[in-house]
């Protein structure tokens, strides 16, 4: 079995570069396969979940190379439309593939996508709105099929998902007529992908109450760079923070770190962001946050739940985090308290902090919930030892080499 070992009690000092957006690039690359051109991707971060999408790209039949951060995608050879469970299994984005398949090719057949557990994930947004556009779908417990020419309509999304919003709004680039979608997700990833298909030759209107598409028919390739991550971004900070460390973080500004920024300040630390850059002096002593709420964008980002956990386990008071997005996003907690840490469960997690985490072998169940037992040993004193990282490695580019180079006392045992 695979591991981290983690001499912990290191404060982490200097300057690592932030990587391009997994929670981007992967739906990009998912509407790469919805065009009928050539498409170069730059700043495309080297993690699994990367690699996977490259593979469901080559299973339809199309062309990719990934090299020095950047990704060439030839897709007019892509001549299926279904995706095998073996590849959807890896990872739950691959299901971003179906609303650009489905557009430009009027069909597609997806299984159930797999991913993280992280409780309730159900898919029926994505379904419900390929039936607004018009499309028969045929669905059972394996998975759904697609089918038919798509027509513009609005679309009113009853809750504002990101994969739902995302899959939609590729799809109504290939629908007859305009498309509103109501409600949808806000979150910069979602901007992202849509400024690439209007690099693509989208019509695509993104406005803070609603996204607006006018059906073009066909997308064509073109050149585009990814957003920074503002996840790996806020993970590091947060380590740092946890450590009594300074570091900066470069290619990334306080702008598209949001909330996380402010709970930084609120926690205690020193930030300062220049135009292209973010830089945290932490003293070691956190301050408690009475309660904070994750919630879609612009709240704070589920995806840093966990590291926010482990940064208030050591916090001098009392905290609260009530986590509206994922039902299931709790794995983390015995193991962080296997470190000494002390949380409890109720509706929400009630984090009572503790003067110091102690060394412990711990279980990755998930990618963020992995990142955030690792921050933890960082701060730990002792060695920790965190099993099946490979979960991080979906997520975090050079994550091993980026702490060492940070001075961590960190290796990976395959």
């Amino acid at each position: 079995m695979s591991e981290l070992r983690i001499a912990g009690g290191k404060k982490l000092f200097g300057k690592i570069s932030v990587s391009g957006a997994k929670n981007a690039i992967l739906p990009i690359l998912g509407a790469a396969a919805a065009t009928d051109g050539k498409v170069t991707i730059y700043n495309c971060p080297d993690i699994t979940d990367v690699y996977t999408s490259a593979e469901i790209i080559k299973e339809l039949g199309g062309n990719v190379l990934f090299e020095d951060g950047i990704m060439y995608i030839d897709s007019m050879g892509i001549n299926k439309t279904s995706i095998s469970a073996n590849t959807a299994s890896k990872m739950r984005s691959s299901i971003t593939f179906c609303g650009g398949l489905l557009g430009r090719f009027k069909e597609v057949s997806f299984p159930i996508p797999g991913g993280c557990v992280l409780g309730d994930r159900p898919i029926d947004l994505h379904i419900d709105g390929f039936k607004a556009l018009s499309a028969e779908v045929f669905s059972d417990e394996s998975g759904f099929t697609a089918k038919g020419r798509l027509k513009g309509t609005d679309i009113h999304l009853r809750y504002p998902s990101v994969g739902a919003t995302q899959n939609i709004m590729t799809a109504a680039c290939f629908a007859d007529g305009k498309t509103v979608i109501y409600n949808p997700s806000k979150e910069p990833e979602t901007k992202d992908l849509a400024d690439f298909l209007n690099m693509c030759g989208a019509k695509i209107n993104t406005k803070s109450d609603k996204i607006e598409v006018e059906g073009v028919g066909n997308l064509s390739g073109c050149f585009y760079s990814v957003i920074p991550d503002r996840i790996e971004a806020g993970t590091y900070l947060f380590a740092a923070a946890m450590t009594g460390g300074k570091i900066t973080l470069e290619g990334i500004t306080a702008t598209e770190l949001g909330e996380v920024y402010n709970v930084l300040l609120k926690a205690g630390c020193e930030l300062k962001s220049s135009e292209n850059s973010i830089t945290l002096k932490s003293s070691g002593i956190l301050s408690p946050i009475d309660k904070i709420t994750v919630s879609p964008y612009p709240g704070f980002p589920t995806d840093l739940q966990p590291q926010l956990t482990s940064l208030l386990s050591l916090a001098k008071g009392k905290s609260i985090i009530e986590e509206t997005v994922f039902n299931g996003r709790n794995r983390h907690i015995n193991e962080l308290n296997k470190m000494g840490a002390n949380i409890s469960e109720d509706s929400s997690f009630i984090i009572n902090g503790v003067p110091s985490l102690h060394g412990a072998e711990a279980q990755c169940h998930d990618l963020r919930g992995g990142a955030a037992l690792t921050i933890a040993a960082l701060a730990a004193k002792g060695t920790s030892i965190i099993k099946d990282p490979e979960y991080i490695f979906r997520g975090y580019e050079n994550f091993v080499e980026k702490l060492k180079s940070l001075g961590a006392d960190i290796e990976y045992y395959s």
